[in-house]
């Protein structure tokens, strides 16, 4: 026997002993939406799960099966690549709600090139200037089964942000903004966010949570068990594998 078998027998055997008697992957694979989107990748299973630690749920201290299958059918039905830059999701309602799907400025713009609908867009802008940027840009989009184009035009005073984008690149930010909302109503977009909107949802959901905890202990607003487990690649794993409310993530 070589030693690259004899490496992956050791390790079937350790995946055994974490999981009882499923192999490693062997439950996550009969998930359809895992097997779908794993298909489409064109990537290993290792390689896959992976990437989604690495961009659509990086920015989670703790998730769930369903955090993971509802982020799965959303790239499904909005076709977009769940293991890259596109879509993913965020904390939100605080500590105890459930995560936000955010939709990236990558995953607005695919939504919008492959619509079968789409025939063009077109950006204007203002003549006046706050602080050197366009007092508002407006996005009209064009779809070939209407008579009448979708027009929007958002304003810096509303929606410029703190982030650094907002600050080393604002005209871009104001113009995807101006995008995302036009393709919003354009194509009927509803139930994911961009960035911006999500960290102000954030900021809101954390302050009602603070302003409500005032005078009680922390101690009696517990994190919920089964959203408490180790980090990583091998936490995804055993979140298809076991399923949400293992008690493995207790242990």
């Amino acid at each position: 026997m070589s030693k690259t078998t004899e490496a992956v027998n050791v390790n079937s055997k350790q995946t055994k002993n974490l999981y009882g008697e499923l192999s490693e992957h062997e439950q996550a694979l009969q998930l359809p939406i895992f097997k779908r989107c794993l298909e489409r990748s064109g990537m290993s299973a290792d390689s896959f799960v992976e990437a989604l630690t690495q961009t659509s749920l990086s920015s989670l201290l703790a998730w769930t099966q369903s955090d993971l299958e509802r982020l799965l059918l959303a790239a499904e039905a909005l076709g977009l690549n769940p293991a890259g830059r596109e879509i993913f999701l965020v904390p939100s309602q605080g500590l105890l709600g459930p995560p936000t799907l955010v939709v990236g400025v990558d995953g607005w713009s695919r939504i919008i090139n492959t619509h079968q609908q789409f025939a063009g867009m077109r950006f204007e802008e203002s003549t006046e200037l706050v602080d050197g940027v366009p007092s508002w840009i407006e996005c009209t989009m064009f779809r070939w089964d209407r008579h009448v184009a979708t027009s929007v035009k958002e304003y810096l005073v509303e929606v410029r942000g703190n982030s650094a984008a907002w600050l080393t690149h604002p005209r871009r930010m104001l113009r995807h903004k101006a995008m995302i909302q036009c393709a919003r109503l354009a194509f009927g977009l509803v139930g994911v966010c961009d960035s911006d909107e999500a960290d102000t949802s954030v900021l809101a959901d954390r302050q009602d949570e603070l302003n409500g905890m005032r005078g009680s202990r922390t101690s009696e607003f517990p994190m919920p068990k089964h959203q408490i487990g180790p980090l990583g690649s091998m936490a995804v794993k055993r979140a298809l594998v076991a399923g949400p409310y293992n008690n493995q993530f207790d242990k």
